[in-house]
């Protein structure tokens, strides 16, 4: 079983949603990456992503881009990210690891090798929302080799797909998502779903777009589970994430910022804690 599943297994069973993190990646030996990543899993992160930079930034909101600046610049390679995904699965066996990126690095690199360089560094999944899955029928190939590997693509739903009008090509995406989806799903809690969004769903609207999207899962006996992403940076909206009924949620440009205006490390674990305080269910 994949570790992602594992996990949410073990959280249901607990009565915890998971926080979900982000690590930008530093210059090898990696280590202000290491340093982040180990306060985050002692304060409570359940699932990680090392960002992998891309070389088309504005696809990204503000925070990872200047995150994703600084290491590109001073010639960091794509390569570099697998070795500290790498030294990541050494440190924690346990822990599921994802890799964060745009489809630009999966064709520079080349497919064949991405795979390769994933399966090396025992990585459970893949959050590359600009690969087009269901646009062109996954006519890359990308989205069946992870599965044939037992890695998850963790696939992006808005909130105009997650409530479409049932017969409208929107729908007709969504059920298709619903039926293939595994590990788990991003519900936007924003529109255009870009990080670092201060424009964010109602609880109401965002509830709405969980359980319509949960009940298309349980039609189709899919066990896959539901994340909410962007917008989310406090205890606040923790809360509304376990009021929509989700099972976990990201949170990543939120403390990357506090890190970029000088906070301690110290620091980011007392907010990272504040907000895993509000991911245990009654």
């Amino acid at each position: 079983m994949n570790r992602i599943d594992k996990t949410f297994k073990n959280l249901k069973k607990s009565k915890e949603i998971a926080f979900i993190g982000l690590v930008p990646a530093s210059l090898p030996p990696f280590t202000s990456s290491i340093e982040l990543a180990d306060t985050m899993i002692e304060s409570g992160t359940n699932i990680l992503m090392v960002h992998l930079p891309n070389f088309i930034p504005w696809m990204e909101g503000p925070v990872l881009q200047k995150a994703a600046k600084k290491p590109r610049l001073n010639g960091i390679k794509r390569e570099h990210v697998f070795e500290l995904a790498s030294v990541l699965r050494k440190k924690y066996p346990y822990l599921p690891l994802l890799i964060m990126t745009l489809y630009d690095s999966v064709f520079t690199i080349g497919q064949d090798k991405f795979m390769e360089l994933s399966l090396k560094a025992d990585v459970d999944g893949f959050d590359i929302p600009n690969y087009p899955i269901y646009h062109n029928n996954d006519e890359l190939g990308f989205y069946e080799k992870a599965k044939e590997n037992n890695l998850h693509c963790i696939i992006p739903v808005s909130y105009e797909v997650a409530t479409s009008k049932e017969g409208s090509r929107e729908y007709d995406m969504l059920l298709k998502i619903v039926k293939n989806a595994g590990g788990f799903l991003f519900v936007m809690n924003a529109p255009g779903g870009k990080s670092g969004s201060k424009d964010t769903l109602s609880t109401e609207d965002l509830k709405g777009a969980v359980d319509r999207v949960k009940t298309l899962l349980e039609k189709e006996n899919n066990t896959c589970t539901i994340s909410v992403v962007c917008g989310i940076s406090s205890p606040k909206d923790v809360k509304k994430v376990v009021a929509a009924g989700a099972h976990s949620f990201m949170i990543g440009s939120a403390y990357v910022k506090k890190l970029q205006m000088g906070e301690s490390l110290e620091s980011i674990g007392k907010y990272i804690k504040s907000i895993k305080k509000e991911t245990y269910l009654s």
